[in-house]
């Protein structure tokens, strides 16, 4: 059964932008979290013998693992399967479309998009730009993601043209890898929206919720999931003044039924606000815009791509696009960005949101101008993306 779209349609685009699409079958538990599978995992015996005694202890804690692997392999066999059977379908779905128009310039995103791109180029030649957007640096037990893996990382070894977010990311994806990319074409691009100067409706949320005018509505947009430290916020958000209300705007539809979101729901004394239901891509700056402040963290245990996520947040651009000041775990990037340009705090235990909230009203207008100003010199998608398209241009005046 193919899996139902719950993401807003494409916006717009001009009749020289074409859009196709496959829908997938292979759906995934927005209710499932971290799980340690690793190979150092502790294991307890509740029973033992004289013959499992003299076994040295690193045997048995191979056997084990062995034993675990090959069971969670098994019981997620059919999921493998579904995985696989999508991303092939992907592949000949744009190979279908290759064979007949032929592309010069193929700009794949992701693991996916690089190892198809390698295998259309196989079939005509074509000059290929790698944009890495989401680095999964956790190591999967299951043996088909693993494959996938091993030819990923050789589709990476000999991709020339390399676009990236800015260099931290660049050394995650290297250093997960191991693929030096000495001597490569590097674009940096922040994942970030294109400056524009429409009207914003900064009332979204009031209108949606029926706040009151003196609520200062604290914002985490995105992906409700623990890897953004929701429950965190959540929890110290209870204890908030009255003022201050915690809103999470999801990008995908969401029921407020769900375990995860029940959990959170309680976790704030039921004082958080929930927007489940995603704008179209052309009313998201009203959602950004409706917010006082824009919140960003990240769960350092889904591994390095999440920890040095900064200029690949898409939130994080929009934020400062918008004119709403930011306050983010200390992580990497975001302290330094945000003394050059007072745009926002860190904080470095969820328990001092509050006091960056009250700093930051005390000077807001002082705040909102660093945004505006960060968003044009750091996070303007045109013009980072220029260099790209003049490289684009170089290509086909040479061939």
């Amino acid at each position: 059964m193919e899996r139902e779209n719950s993401f807003p349609l494409p916006p717009q685009f001009n009749k020289n932008v074409k859009i196709r699409s496959i829908k997938q079958f292979l759906n995934y538990n927005r209710n499932n979290f971290v799980i340690n599978t690793h190979k150092d995992s502790h294991y307890t015996e509740n029973k033992s013998n004289w013959i499992k005694s003299i076994i040295p202890e690193y045997i048995k804690t191979n056997f084990r693992f062995l034993r675990d692997l090959y069971k969670v392999n098994i019981e997620a066999l059919d999921s493998q399967i579904m995985w696989l059977y999508d991303k092939l379908r992907f592949m000949f779905f744009c190979i279908s479309y290759h064979c007949y128009f032929r592309y010069e310039i193929i700009i794949s995103i992701d693991n996916i998009g690089l190892v198809t791109s390698k295998f259309l180029n196989f079939l005509k030649k074509s000059e290929i730009y790698y944009w890495s957007l989401e680095i999964d640096t956790n190591k999967s037990n299951l043996f088909v993601y693993r494959l996938f893996e091993v030819l990923y990382t050789s589709c990476l070894s000999s991709t020339r043209e390399i676009i990236i977010q800015e260099n931290s990311r660049l050394k995650v994806l290297s250093n997960h890898y191991s693929v030096d990319f000495n001597g490569r074409n590097i674009y940096f691009i922040p994942h970030s929206p294109i400056n524009s100067k429409k009207f914003l409706n900064r009332n979204f949320f009031k209108q949606k919720f029926k706040f009151r005018e003196n609520k200062k509505i604290i914002l985490h947009a995105g992906w409700i999931h623990d890897a953004m430290c929701v429950d965190q916020l959540a929890l110290v958000s209870r204890y908030w003044k009255n003022k201050y209300q915690l809103v999470l705007h999801e990008r995908e539809k969401r029921s407020a039924e769900e375990p995860f979101i029940k959990h959170i729901h309680s976790l704030s004394g039921k004082r958080l606000k929930l927007s489940l239901d995603p704008v179209s891509f052309d009313n998201i700056d009203d959602v950004f815009s409706s917010a006082d402040i824009g919140i960003i963290a990240y769960d350092k245990r889904y591994g390095g791509g999440r920890e040095n996520v900064f200029k690949a947040s898409g939130k994080l651009g929009q934020y400062l696009k918008c004119g709403v000041p930011v306050i983010a775990l200390n992580l990497p990037g975001y302290s330094e960005l945000f003394s050059k340009y007072n745009c926002g705090l860190v904080f470095n235990h969820f328990g001092e949101i509050e006091n960056c909230i009250d700093q930051i009203f005390s000077n807001y207008q002082f705040y909102r101008d660093g945004c505006f100003k960060c968003f044009e010199e750091e996070f303007d998608f045109s013009k980072y993306f220029n260099r790209l398209l003049l490289s684009i241009s170089n290509h086909y005046k040479t061939n």
